[in-house]
């Protein structure tokens, strides 16, 4: 898949699909912060919760 049809795809998506990927994308490759320290967010959401690999 190139990056212009992930690009087309990601236009198509419904925004609450759209939000979800672009979470998990981070999660997986751009959070760099120790496991015990991320923080799950949710937009339109009032408190952020803490994740723990516990």
């Amino acid at each position: 898949m190139t990056a212009d049809e992930i690009m087309k795809a990601i236009k198509e998506m419904e925004n609450g699909e759209r939000i979800k990927l672009l979470n998990q994308l981070f999660d997986s490759y751009f959070d760099s912060r120790p496991p015990k320290e991320r923080k799950k967010k949710c937009f339109g959401a009032k408190n952020e919760e803490t994740i723990t690999n516990d």
